[in-house]
Parts: structure tokens; sequence; C-alpha cells
């Protein structure tokens, strides 16, 4: 006789459950922190425009980029838009020492920054 009895299937089909359980929420973490890298190192292009732009004005630059809703000050407060369009969004605030970032990109990962510290805040900050 070929083949495989009932308990054999059982067992194989035991062993992929558990590496899926272990996997799978493996896989969304490292996805969020892929999406968070990908978010800092926009931020990380922007500073260097806010930067260049409190040099310029001395204050930093406040605005929006969200091109899906036609809002892109942002670009014409710093000189800065992402270099793709993958439906990310940003909203800056800036104050007299710092500014904040709030980052969303497509998925609705977020990603907020108290810079020039980079110091993580709150969405409500």
């Amino acid at each position: 006789m070929a083949g495989f009895t009932l308990l054999e299937l059982l067992a194989a089909l035991t062993i992929v459950a558990i590496v899926a359980a272990v996997a799978v929420p493996w896989y969304r973490d490292y996805m969020a922190t892929a999406r968070e890298g990908a978010l800092g190192k926009r931020i990380a292009a922007m500073a260097i425009f806010q930067e260049e732009t409190r040099l310029r004005t001395g204050s930093y630059g406040a605005g929006s980029w969200d091109p899906a809703a036609g809002e892109e000050s942002l670009a014409a407060a710093i000189g800065w838009q992402p270099a793709t369009d993958d439906g990310a969004t940003f909203v800056v605030t800036a104050e007299a020492d710092a500014w904040t970032v709030i980052a969303t990109d497509a998925s609705g990962a977020t990603l907020c920054r108290v810079l020039p510290a980079n110091d993580p805040c709150t969405q409500g900050e």
C-alpha cells in the first residue's frame, strides 16, 4: 500500500500550522519595521530642507504634502517633495526651535518625530 495515513497527514498539518503561527506575526513585524524605515528615510531628507530653510529665513517651514487631496504646501514652504509618489502624506508643524512631522504611508503606518532632535512624539502633539 502506498500513501499516507490520516495520522501522518494530521501531524504534517499540525507542523505547518505551528510554523504559520510563528511566521505570520514575525512577517507583520518585519513589514511594519520596513515601512517605518522608509518613512524615516524621507523625514531625514526633509530635515536637510528644513535646516536650509531655517538658515535662510530664521524659522522652520510648516505645511503638508498630500497630492491626493491637492495639498502640497510643504513644497512651497521648504522646497521638499518625496522622490516617489506612493501615497504617503506628511504634515509638518513648526515652532521656533523645533518642528514636528507626522508621516503616514499608503498602508496607514504612521511615524511621528520632533526634529532636529529626532525624538518620537504622540499624534496629538
